[in-house]
């Protein structure tokens, strides 16, 4: 008994490896938008509650930083199910900030101005999402709390 069973669950896999197997095409290997926009909300956060304190060495890094993720998202995610990405990219984020790099250029401690130009970045995040139908994902400046185990004040 042993043996018939043996050889009739051994029968099916015979019966394929006679057969061509097609390989699947490979999928294009486009980046998960979400890790990407994920690592750009932690740094955006950051610049908020580094304007929040007052501290301008550390909004200019994390403005500096921000940026550079705006580009990273742009060059490998330019379109992600069917969004224009780098084109919304273009039209809303970059030019939100302008106030905040003309804050760092005027070398302002001032919090209030500072905030408030972290704000305008926060906001076209929002603006963005409500663009491409994704209104759902909210992001705030978020500086009512400090998840990260780092002192922002200067």
């Amino acid at each position: 008994m042993f043996w018939k069973s043996l050889f009739l669950a051994v029968l099916p896999v015979a019966a394929l490896s006679a057969q061509t197997l097609v390989p699947v095409p490979d999928e294009p290997d486009v980046p998960e938008l979400a890790g990407l926009m994920g690592e750009l909300q932690r740094l955006t956060h950051k610049l908020a509650l580094s304007a929040d304190a007052g501290n301008l060495p550390l909004v200019e890094m994390y403005t500096h930083e921000s940026l550079e993720q705006l580009k990273k998202i742009q060059t490998e995610t330019p379109e992600y199910e069917g969004q224009p990405v780098a084109v919304l990219i273009d039209r809303f984020a970059l030019p939100s900030y302008e106030k905040i790099k003309a804050a760092v250029a005027g070398g302002t401690t001032e919090k209030t101005t500072l905030l408030d130009a972290a704000k305008v970045v926060v906001e076209s995040c929002n603006t963005c999402h409500a663009a491409t139908q994704r209104a759902f994902i909210r992001i705030t400046a978020g500086t009512e709390h400090n998840p990260f185990n780092q002192i922002f004040t200067p």
